[in-house]
């Protein structure tokens, strides 16, 4: 259940959520109360609640990120195909074993709009129409509940990533940069300049000692000279 796929995650907590919603129907039944209006209605809330809370935990826990609303349906819509599976399942065990009574009521329902739209056809005598009603009934349960629960996860998907569509887009500002123009041609001409008194300098030292150095010979070839004319 802390796998990224969306399709891993989906299946685990739509399979969590459907079978819970499967026991809630067996409770309803045993307790003879599955027709009531607000048990049904808070059957769905369980199924809403459900999907909304593994969006969440998906979004804080799994990628602990922000997450898309496109992300967030496909969850959703993934977690609807094995809720619906497990409703259908109920279904299955309702009709055939814990109440057969509910497909005759379903065949004069559907009898009755025929007659309504003036149709001559006989469920009860047309043994073809009644095989072909007992195989699509099962499928066709599937695909309206699906398309039920597809809805709870567009809305639910719509509420979980609501803070991210109203969030205001960031604003990127530069970072501080110490950087001057021309800071680096400035550096350079200053170490030039550097240089070039150290090397006047060095220059000016060396001809400094050279005179001094000049003006020490011709001071001693004097003094000898003037002692030879002494002698």
């Amino acid at each position: 259940m802390k796998s990224k796929n969306i399709w891993n995650y989906g299946f685990s907590w739509g399979s969590i959520i459907g079978g819970g919603y499967f026991f809630y129907h067996l409770i309803g039944y045993a307790l003879s109360i599955e027709t009531n209006f607000f048990w049904s209605f808070i059957g769905t809330f369980v199924i809403v609640f459900g999907m909304g809370w593994a969006m969440v935990n998906y979004r804080k826990n799994i990628i602990k990120d922000n997450m898309k609303f496109s992300k967030s349906f496909s969850i959703g819509a993934i977690m609807s195909i094995f809720i619906s599976l497990f409703t259908t399942l109920f279904m299955v065990i309702y009709i055939g074993k814990l109440n057969p009574i509910y497909l005759d009521n379903f065949l004069v329902q559907y009898q009755d709009i025929l007659d309504q739209m003036g149709s001559q056809i006989d469920v009860f005598e047309d043994p073809l129409i009644l095989k072909t009603i007992k195989i699509v009934l099962f499928p066709s349960m599937f695909i309206f509940d699906y398309l039920g629960n597809i809805f709870y996860s567009l809305l639910v998907s719509l509420v979980v990533s609501r803070p991210l569509i109203g969030q205001p887009m960031p604003i990127h500002r530069p970072e501080k940069n110490d950087y001057v123009p021309y800071k680096d041609v400035k550096e350079e001409e200053m170490e030039k300049n550097e240089h070039g008194e150290d090397e006047r300098g060095n220059d000016d030292v060396d001809e400094i000692g050279a005179v001094e150095s000049s003006k020490g010979t011709y001071s001693k070839e004097d003094k000898e000279t003037d002692n030879e004319n002494k002698n």
